[in-house]
């Protein structure tokens, strides 16, 4: 009776002194890894088993827990329990040394105590930290927590951070080298009627006061302008395929002749202004009829268009459909043939160069197609750079000019700006092979974190004289080599062995 009151003494002194008498953990080695490509987290920690020293009744249970940053969500991992000698052979006994998920080592032999683990990687674990929770233990009482010095009361191992480095990046903008004046063009069709087989002009000849305004019209609207100076007047007539080629062409060549004068005295126009060609018979004209308008009654499509594209010559190919499809002929003559004559206008003119920033933005307000790409740049460069309203500016200059390069590329660094990698990608297409181009590119590489592209384009710009290429490069050797994991635990390897 006397031993077994001496027995229960021990146990409730032990119970008493459990915590404060179980050493801190000392840790040989621990190697914490994120492999992000495939979503996996792994723990692998080492301890030595003869730097962990307890009594003979003691253990101590020790669990890995990852905990986010917020400690609002925690994994725990295989715990391990390490035993004093009694302690050790109870579990032999019991048969309980390896159950396969619960591992347990005898304190003060040879060898290490392992955890290795690799879990699936959760989101909330890109910012959190790795920790070990001490548990003391003897044969008489239940675990209770050793107090380490982390704020969840356990020991850090290791600090998680996946978020990399932001790039903090800059755009270099370029003003477009194009500062010739605007041309543009009003484009139109006529159809002036003829008497058959002549070339005067009847202005009240059919409906010809109408179409033959329809030029006079275009070129008043141009010459009311007082932003404008017409630079020419283009005419091009048609005749349509009957008859011979020969024939045609005279009548063709005869009527744009007669309808170019008539437009030249209206105005007395200087000489090389209006200028003119003509095509003998339209048969594009005759193909598109055929193909798109199938409200016209024709039978044989198919076989007329064949002949159409077929290898023999004008004169061959009228007779040709002539003989073979006479109803489809006869139908084309009188409702598809009329169309065929006609005549073509373009009226060319020239917009001033407006030097005064007051009037860039009367005219970008009112018809930003008068303005030329350098006064696009001109107009955004009283805007901060950058600006939303400078970014606007940007973006309406590549609506009016689509393919010009430095347009093209600062509508990409707007888009950049704004996170429209897609439409920073069409633009940048377009934005041809400058330095700056290059540096853009490198940009969008970047932001779709393509290093290696993104290093090839900064290193090209930077050599061609871009300067802040260089902080770039610099800037993408930091994110590539960074390591989302930060080893805290002091660690008792010797270092040549690490």
């Amino acid at each position: 009776m006397k031993r077994y009151i001496q027995s229960i003494a021990a146990c409730a002194l032990l119970a008493l002194g459990a915590s404060a008498a179980t050493p801190a953990f000392k840790v040989y080695d621990v190697d914490v890894d994120v492999n992000e490509r495939d979503s996996t987290l792994s723990v692998n920690i080492d301890l030595r088993l003869k730097e962990i020293k307890l009594g003979r009744d003691q253990e101590t249970i020790l669990t890995p827990v990852i905990i986010s940053a917020d400690g609002e969500e925690t994994a725990e991992l295989a715990p391990i329990t390490i035993c004093g000698r009694n302690r050790y052979y109870y579990y032999l006994r019991q048969g309980l040394l390896d159950k396969g998920d619960h591992y347990i080592y005898r304190a003060g032999k040879d060898g290490f105590a392992h955890i290795t683990e690799t879990v699936p990687f959760e989101k909330w674990m890109g910012h959190s930290t790795v920790e070990m929770r001490q548990e003391a233990a003897t044969c008489c009482n239940p675990a209770n927590l050793v107090p380490g010095a982390t704020q969840w009361g356990n020991t850090e191992l290791a600090v998680i951070e996946t978020e990399r480095p932001a790039m903090h990046l800059d755009f270099v903008f370029a003003p477009p080298v194009d500062d010739k004046p605007v041309e543009k063009n009003i484009e139109g069709r006529a159809f002036v009627s003829f008497v058959v087989d002549r070339t005067e002009l009847k202005p009240d000849y059919m409906v010809n006061r109408r179409e033959i305004a329809k030029i006079l019209n275009s070129i008043d609207y141009v010459r009311q302008d007082s932003d404008a100076v017409i630079t020419g007047v283009h005419i091009k007539g048609y005749a349509s395929p009957e008859a011979t080629y020969a024939h045609n062409t005279k009548l063709a060549q005869g009527r744009t002749a007669t309808l170019a004068n008539y437009v030249r005295n209206q105005y007395h126009f200087a000489d090389g202004i209006i200028t003119t060609s003509y095509d003998p018979e339209d048969w594009g004209g005759l193909r598109n009829y055929i193909t798109d308008s199938l409200d016209y009654n024709i039978e044989h499509r198919t076989e007329i268009l064949d002949i159409i594209d077929g290898p023999l010559g004008f004169d061959a190919k009228e007779m040709a459909i002539k003989t073979r499809f006479p109803q489809d002929y006869r139908v084309m003559l009188k409702e598809i043939y009329p169309w065929l004559r006609h005549s073509d206008y373009t009226v060319k003119y020239r917009i001033k160069v407006y030097t005064d920033l007051a009037e860039l933005n009367r005219v970008y307000a009112s018809d930003p197609t008068r303005l030329r790409p350098v006064d696009f740049y001109t107009i955004a460069a009283q805007y901060d750079e950058g600006s939303p309203k400078y970014l606007q500016v940007m973006e309406k200059a590549v609506e009016v000019y689509p393919d010009d390069a430095m347009l093209n590329l600062n509508a990409a660094n707007a888009d950049l700006m704004e996170g429209r990698l897609t439409e920073a990608q069409e633009h940048l297409n377009k934005a041809g092979h400058s330095p700056q181009a290059d540096f853009a590119r490198g940009i969008l590489a970047a932001k779709r974190q393509s290093w290696q592209e993104a290093v090839s384009r900064f290193t090209s710009a930077r050599d061609a004289g871009i300067p802040q290429a260089e902080a770039y490069l610099r800037q993408i050797s930091a994110i590539r080599d960074y390591h989302p994991v930060t080893i805290t635990a002091e660690r008792t390897r010797p270092e040549d062995e690490q």
